[in-house]
C-alpha cells in the first residue's frame, strides 16, 4: 500500500515512510500546501517508489513493523543513483538520550522525535531544502 499525490506538481516532493495511519494523516496535514507528499507503509514499497520517482527529501520512521527497519531502508536508498546526498530525516518515537547521535551515525541525516508539532517539522524541512533562508 502506498499513497502518491498527483496534485501540487510545483511543490517539493517528499516521501514519507511510515506504517502508522494516524501518523501518516497528521504529517500529510502538517505539510499540506507546502510540500507534495507521497507515502509508503513499508520499506519494500519505499525503495520501489524511490527508484520510480526523485524525492527532494525523505521522512523515515525507524520502526516500520515487520520487514526492513527505517535504518535498513535509509541505507538502501542512499545506494540508489541520485540519492547519495538526499536528506533522510528520522521521524521516530525513539527519543532517548543518545538516540539522535545513534541514528545520525547510521546514515540518517537529520532527526525529529515524535510527537512533533507542525512548526518543528516545517522548520526542519525548510532548513534542509532552503538552507539560505
Amino acid at each position: 500500500m502506498d499513497g502518491t499525490n498527483q496534485n501540487n506538481v510545483n511543490l517539493p516532493l517528499v516521501l514519507l515512510v511510515e506504517n502508522d495511519k494516524p501518523s501518516i494523516d497528521v504529517t500529510k496535514y502538517f505539510l499540506k500546501g507546502a510540500y507534495s507528499v507521497d507515502y509508503a507503509v513499508n520499506g519494500v514499497t519505499a525503495l520501489k517508489m524511490a527508484v520510480d520517482k526523485k524525492y527532494s527529501l525523505i521522512l523515515m520512521d525507524i520502526n516500520l513493523g515487520e520487514g526492513l527497519s527505517g535504518i535498513d531502508v535509509a541505507k538502501e536508498i542512499k545506494n540508489i543513483h541520485g540519492y547519495e546526498n538526499t536528506a533522510i530525516v528520522a521521524l521516530t518515537a525513539y527519543a532517548g538520550q543518545n538516540e539522535k547521535e545513534n541514528f545520525l551515525s547510521l546514515g540518517l541525516t537529520h532527526y525529529l522525535a515524535k510527537p512533533f508539532n507542525k512548526a518543528a517539522l516545517i522548520r526542519l524541512i525548510k532548513s534542509i531544502l532552503e538552507p539560505e533562508n
